[in-house]
């Protein structure tokens, strides 16, 4: 956990093995034909497999105990969906519903989910996990990152470039490999040289107690289908 803290960022090898990759991509295009989209948001309440493998033992030993999978989302990049995420931090979380409370803003609503802004103190707390089912070398839109920008809480959009004009590293994974990263590190990726699916499972955690006690996560801990 020492380069999460430190760098923003860590990537972890040969999390698993080619048998289980196999199954997992069976579950994610099983699941993507089913909802007709290549980001299928809400991915636990849609997959009991995907559900199971938020809490697993093989992804939470990587992360604090007290942490809870509060968001999951599966990306499916094709040949034909194939599109370049500029430089950004992760700044919303999805909630049941919308209300006036201090501290949190900028609402929105995605697919249906309502999305906030929430004080930079939770996203602190905060770490995802990004788990590829393909290989992603730089050529494949691997996604980029910039060291260290986590510990400059929220930046503002116009002062963003002001950090990316060096010093990015290119997360090369390959299939099996996990990324961990904190959501106020700035990423991006770029569209992809030689199109190959690039399956990425995305969850997010969060401390149990993190949240204020009159909003709740959109999805919760025990997910059933």
């Amino acid at each position: 956990m020492s380069n999460l803290t430190d760098e923003g960022y860590q990537v972890i090898r040969g999390v698993f093995a080619d048998d289980e990759i196999k199954q997992l991509c069976k579950e994610a295009d099983e699941v993507a034909e089913t909802e007709g989209s290549v980001c299928v948001r809400r991915l636990r309440d849609k997959s009991e497999v995907f559900s199971q493998l938020a809490n697993s033992v093989q992804l939470r030993g990587f992360i604090p105990k007290d942490l809870i999978p509060v968001r999951s989302i599966l990306f499916d990049k094709t040949a034909s969906e194939n599109w370049p995420v500029a430089w950004h931090q992760d700044l919303t979380i999805a909630v049941k519903d919308k209300l006036d409370i201090e501290g949190y803003s900028t609402w929105s609503t995605k697919d249906g989910i309502v999305h906030v802004q929430p004080p930079e103190k939770l996203l602190k707390q905060m770490v995802t996990i990004r788990m590829h089912l393909d290989d992603t070398p730089a050529f494949n839109g691997a996604l980029k990152v910039i060291p260290q920008s986590h510990l400059k809480g929220k930046i503002p959009s116009c002062k963003i470039k002001d950090y990316t004009i060096c010093n990015e590293v290119i997360c090369e994974c390959e299939a099996g490999d996990i990324l961990l990263m904190s959501p106020l590190i700035l990423h991006s990726s770029s569209r992809s040289q030689q199109p190959n699916r690039r399956r990425i499972i995305h969850f997010e955690y969060a401390p149990i107690d993190a949240l204020d006690e009159s909003l709740e996560w959109h999805e919760t801990l025990n997910t059933t289908i």
